[in-house]
């Protein structure tokens, strides 16, 4: 009578044994990083303070540039659009990062670039074409800005100023007291001023009627965190506004 083999067994177990651990080293090695893969960096700006951030998750980031008052924190900004300001018109959007790479295509200035990203300093636009522009020919802003206004001293002002290039939403949050006096005085003289939000989201300002001037005063009714909001459409603008508690 034929008799099996004495390790056989032994060796089925241990191949039971070992499949989950080869699959999971199979996986692994199948899912590795390429090390060739460039990381894109997150995007800064000494010159404008503008950052790029994609999660609501809370990071130290820098404070607004020197035009805006110094008791302005930025908190969040996202950049979507710029516009084309080549000194030597036109702008040429290149296949690669690079001021050797190949020129796909070329726009004038003023025409708007979307972006996607930042490498450097280079652009990663998406229209009009696919490619690459240099950062540093272009003009933007945040198109999402969230920015934090510190206490505001007795007897000063917080200066507010702020550019839209294309469209978005900027909003500045301060937190105030029941039975102060708010103030908004505008300053860029187009009257574009911010929507005032109560902290139980009421809107106590809108912006001034066309009859009216760039101002509005009021004692607040609630203790906790106000919102100044802005949107724009397109085409973009500038805003500037002083802010006064007492």
């Amino acid at each position: 009578m034929y008799e099996e083999p004495t390790y056989k067994w032994p060796l089925i177990i241990l191949f039971i044994l070992l499949a989950p651990l080869a699959a999971w080293v199979g996986w692994r090695v199948a899912n590795r990083p390429d090390g060739n893969v460039r990381v894109v960096e997150q995007p800064t700006s000494q010159e404008t303070g503008d950052i790029f951030i994609t999660s609501a998750e809370s990071r130290n980031v820098p404070t607004l540039p020197a035009s805006t008052n110094q008791l302005v924190s930025l908190e969040r900004c996202v950049v979507k659009m710029a516009q084309a300001t080549d000194p030597n018109p036109p702008l040429s959007i290149r296949d690669q990062p690079s001021p050797t790479a190949t020129i796909i295509a070329e726009v004038n200035n003023d025409q708007f670039l979307d972006i996607a990203g930042q490498q450097g300093e280079w652009f990663a636009v998406t229209s009009p074409t696919q490619g690459w522009v240099p950062k540093g020919l272009t003009s933007y802003s945040c198109n999402t800005k969230l920015a934090k206004i510190q206490t505001i001293p007795k007897d000063q002002s917080a200066g507010i100023l702020g550019r839209f290039i294309g469209p978005g939403t900027h909003v500045y949050k301060l937190s105030l007291e029941k039975g102060q006096e708010l103030t908004i005085t505008g300053r860029s003289g187009n009257g574009q001023m911010p929507t005032l939000m109560s902290p139980s989201e009421k809107v106590l300002f809108s912006g001034p009627e066309s009859s009216e001037s760039d101002l509005w005063s009021g004692k607040l009714r609630e203790t906790g965190e106000y919102q100044l909001v802005l949107d724009s459409n397109f085409q973009g603008y500038g805003y500037a506004f002083n802010l006064d508690v007492k």
